[in-house]
């Protein structure tokens, strides 16, 4: 009786804050009792944050995919319409032509523009195929100047031809 009165006044102790008794294996149980639910609260807390950095990630993925999504419409959209304008027919005259490509040649600046600012959230093929359009696009343009030049207006300093720098 006196060894459960004495495990029972230090069980009493610890609870109340006092110091476990050497070689009282209560208090030591207690002890534990008492950690398992910091423990548990804490592991809780990790998870909630790793869930909630999962849901920022998928949420920065899936605004990603939209970035690139809009970067691919608004990019064939704006090929598109150089491309037409390159094919603009130069008989329509020469005013009509030489609006044609300073439309173009804007046009397609804006398009570098949005290449350079869409860089950090595309994949790098889709860098790849947007510059080999670009390239196209500016070899065409090229082109096209020079045509204007060589058999439009000979001598011309227009802005098509960029004030005679062939």
């Amino acid at each position: 009786i006196e060894a459960a009165v004495e495990r029972e006044r230090k069980m009493e102790a610890f609870s109340e804050g006092a110091a476990p008794v050497e070689g009282d294996r209560v208090p030591h149980a207690a002890g534990l009792c008492a950690l398992v639910p910091d423990r548990l609260h804490q592991r809780e807390a990790e998870r909630r944050e790793e869930a909630e950095k999962r849901r920022r990630e998928r949420d920065a993925q899936s605004v990603l995919e939209e970035q690139s999504d809009f970067f691919t419409a608004s990019f064939a959209r704006e090929r598109e319409a150089i491309e037409a304008l390159l094919r603009s027919e130069p008989a329509q005259g020469a005013e009509a032509a030489a609006e044609a490509v300073s439309e173009a040649a804007r046009r397609l600046q804006d398009l570098q523009r949005l290449l350079t600012d869409s860089v950090r959230f595309l994949a790098p093929y889709e860098v790849r195929q947007a510059q080999a359009a670009l390239s196209r696009l500016q070899g065409a343009l090229s082109e096209r100047r020079l045509q204007h030049w060589l058999f439009l207006s000979p001598g011309c300093v227009c802005d098509i031809c960029g004030l005679n720098s062939f």
